[in-house]
Parts: structure tokens; sequence; C-alpha cells
């Protein structure tokens, strides 16, 4: 099932340092509570966590391992360079908790964004996607998938284009090697890729066309010519042709997170003028003296992209709003429970 590889590990301890005689391993695949690792030299499955971590690991987790009576623990999370997560909904017996990130995997060089040509596209959707991931040091593509759907294809591109004419998107169908090959020609030595996207958008069979053979669980399509979601793991596998390392993760329905999202990669520009309007506050949309307004009457900037901020602005308050207000209903709840 796995190749025979040192999955990044020797480029981190060198990278970090790290004494080479420590039992340093990688995390690989995760199932609930029973991990897949790597080692220099091994793959050790159903891998359990030493009770001391308290702690839930992820893929992508360098990690230091310990054996005992024949079994293998985990004793130690190594520093991350990066989470890559997303909002999830979480039953918490405490008011403390309202909603969580969920981890999708950690360590990540490359984040391959994947929309399927037969799904309902909106630029809302692809917007949520990138200002969710984005972060620093990390390289985002954006892949429109089952490409062979021409005609969706090409409406999906014009629509981005006509608001974000910078944004790359690549059009990818394995039905068509050459759009395989050239994905597989953005793949980097020794770095780790993330793959997410919804369910059915073909992450599992686009790596299956990557590594070059069948290691991922794929499942015909229904009846309406879309994807069944079968990726139930968070697993990683190595692509042996560019000495690289691909994460699949199950595909999710909804796109959020409870952190700061990054406007960076989609509204570069107005964040860059907004520093030049006379208000720090400005909203850019009656205040004297902004910048982005001035640039949007002079043709630099496109309104269409201001309105999308606008919108991403409005949305992103109204969600703090609501999350204070389950924050303060879950306190009151608490409190006559605790009288």
């Amino acid at each position: 099932m796995f190749q025979d590889t040192h999955y990044g590990i020797e480029s981190y301890v060198s990278e970090n340092s790290i004494n080479t005689d420590s039992f340093v391993a990688r995390i690989i695949q995760k199932n609930n509570y029973l991990y897949t690792i790597a080692t220099h030299k091994h793959i050790i499955p159903d891998v359990v966590v030493a009770h001391d971590i308290g702690m839930v690991l992820y893929v992508g987790d360098y990690v230091t391992y310990k054996m005992q009576d024949g079994e293998c623990f985990l004793v130690e999370l190594l520093e991350r360079k990066n989470v890559i997560s997303k909002a999830s909904s979480h039953a918490a017996k405490s008011y403390h908790v309202n909603t969580y990130e969920q981890i999708l995997a950690t360590n990540v060089d490359q984040l391959y964004i994947i929309m399927a040509a037969d799904q309902r596209f909106t630029l809302s959707k692809l917007e949520r996607y990138v200002m969710t991931f984005n972060q620093p040091d990390l390289d985002i593509n954006i892949l429109i998938s089952k490409a062979d759907y021409l005609n969706e294809t090409e409406q999906i591109t014009k629509i981005v284009h006509s608001t974000y004419p910078h944004l790359h998107i690549t059009p990818v169908s394995i039905y068509r090697p050459e759009t395989i090959h050239q994905i597989k020609n953005t793949l980097c030595s020794g770095k780790t890729a993330l793959f997410i996207g919804a369910s059915g958008v073909g992450k599992s069979s686009l790596i299956n066309c990557l590594i070059g053979h069948q290691s991922e669980d794929t499942d015909s399509v229904r009846s309406d010519g879309k994807g069944k979601h079968t990726t139930s793991v968070t697993k990683m596998v190595y692509v042996k042709g560019t000495d690289s390392f691909l994460i699949d993760s199950p595909g999710f329905k909804t796109i959020d997170t409870t952190l700061d999202m990054d406007g960076e990669m989609l509204f570069n520009e107005i964040q860059v003028l907004g520093i030049y309007c006379k208000f720090n506050d400005c909203t850019h949309t009656h205040e004297p003296g902004c910048a982005v307004k001035r640039a949007v009457n002079e043709g630099e900037l496109s309104k269409e992209q201001l309105d999308r901020y606008a919108i991403h602005l409005k949305k992103l308050k109204g969600q703090r709003k609501h999350e204070d207000m389950k924050s303060f209903r879950k306190q009151k709840k608490f409190a006559r429970k605790n009288k």
C-alpha cells in the first residue's frame, strides 16, 4: 500500500537540528484514534498515542515514538510548520467551546483546491475556499476537475476571470493525460501537497492518476452524473516520479473558518490601497478621502471586485455577531445549570 520512502523525515530532522538518534516518524494516515506512521525504514500501522500527550494528532505531523512490549506509541508532537483547517460545528458540554477548527492536515507546502465542472459553481464558494485556506508560505493551486465537460469548464473560467483576471485556473480531466501531466509538473520534489474539495469532485481519481496506480478507493458516478464520496480517512501517499507526498482527505459540504480569513490572494489591491485612505477604519463605501473608491472611479480597480470585497466583509461581521450571540446564550445556560 505504501512506498518505501523517507516521507520528508530526513529533511525535517536536518532543518530543525533534531538529534538523528531520536525516534522520529511522520503520520501518514489517521483513522479515528489509530495512526499509521512512517519511520526512516518502516511503515507501522495501528499506532496509538501515549496517554501523557493529551492531544489529537493529524496526517502530516512529525512525531517521536517509542517501542514498548512489542507495541508502538506516539510520545511527542514536534513543531508544526503550519496547520490547514476549517470550521466545524462542535457539541460541547462547556460553554467555553462554541465551534472549533477541524484540522485537515499539517506541514503542508502546496494546496490544491478542486472544484468539479459538473457540480454547481458559485464565485462565493471559490472565494470562501481561497480566503479560508490561504496563508503565508502556502502555494495555492485552483483546479477545475472533470474538465471533459468543456462548456461548463469554459463558463467557470470566464466567471472567475471576469472578477479576478490574475487568478490562475487549471482544468484537469482523468480522460486527458496531458492535463494530468500538467498537474504533475507543478508538484515539487520533497514537498507535501494537500488535495481538498467537496465530495465527488474526483480527488481520489486524480491522485490515482498522479501516482500511476490504483491506491485511493473510487466509486462510480451517481445517476445524476456526479461522483460519490468514497474517501473516509485522511492519508498520505508517495509520488515516486516527482518525489512528492500527496494527502487525500474526505470531502466536505461547507467552507468556513473561526479564524481571521486571508484576503490577500483575492483582494490584495484593495488592502494595499486601503493604507492610503483618510480613515483607518474606512469601509470603502461612503467615506471622504477613500483611496479605494478613487481607484474604482479612475478605472484602476474594478467595481465588481470591490463589491465582492464588501459582500465578504458583511458576511464576516455577521458570522462574528452570530458566534458572539451563541457564546452569550451558552454562558447563560451554563450559569443557570451551575447555580
